[in-house]
């Protein structure tokens, strides 16, 4: 797997920003969400540190539009995502549209 891309959500602690940290192992890339840019920036140096290319995104994903430029922002770095980890406390009732 390790030309894989994987998005977490709720990565800038606990459980969210545990398994970013594990799957850099694994993965060629890592996308970090979570609203807390400064802590983000944190996990995105361990996920460095354990073999995978980090992207921070600092983003509110109870908002519809940051899902969609969560996606975006992947797909323009990385140009495929696949796997999402939604560790995220809310995330909007609404399907994203494809690219």
């Amino acid at each position: 797997m390790k030309n894989y891309v994987a998005i977490v959500t709720g990565a800038s602690q606990g459980i969210g920003r545990s398994t970013a940290i594990r799957l850099a192992r694994d993965f060629s890339a890592i996308v970090l969400a979570a609203r807390n840019g400064d802590a983000l920036e944190e996990v995105a140096k361990a996920v460095k540190a354990a073999g995978a290319e980090p992207l921070s995104c600092a983003l509110d994903l109870s908002q519809v539009q940051a899902s969609e430029m969560l996606i975006e922002k992947a797909l323009d770095r990385f140009g495929r995502i696949d796997a999402l980890l939604n560790i995220a406390g809310a995330v909007p009732q609404r399907s994203i549209s494809s690219r």
